[in-house]
């Protein structure tokens, strides 16, 4: 049994309206990166097999609560029966 995919024209319409939005996001695959004020902020991974997205968040505390807000609000427009495991990452060394 092979994981159903999902539409290139969803996957496309959730960078749109991440656009509209205020963000930058460009698309790999199933993999979507996020641009906030100039700066990569995010990147979420979409597992079609598993019905689950990955969101590793690696800016600041306002552009987190910006595209966490984003995406939640996306996946229950066009990914209803996936959950999302979020991740935060410190840049700092």
């Amino acid at each position: 049994m092979l994981p159903i995919g999902i539409s290139v024209k969803v996957l496309n319409s959730i960078v749109d309206e991440l656009r509209k939005r205020g963000l930058w996001a460009e698309r790999h695959s199933y993999s979507i990166r996020i641009m906030y004020n100039g700066e990569f902020v995010a990147s979420l991974h979409i597992y079609p097999g598993f019905n689950e997205a990955v969101l590793r968040l690696y800016g600041s505390e306002e552009s987190n609560k910006i595209v966490l807000s984003c995406v939640k609000e996306l996946f229950t427009k066009y990914l209803v029966n996936y959950s999302i495991k979020v991740t935060y990452i410190s840049r700092s060394q």
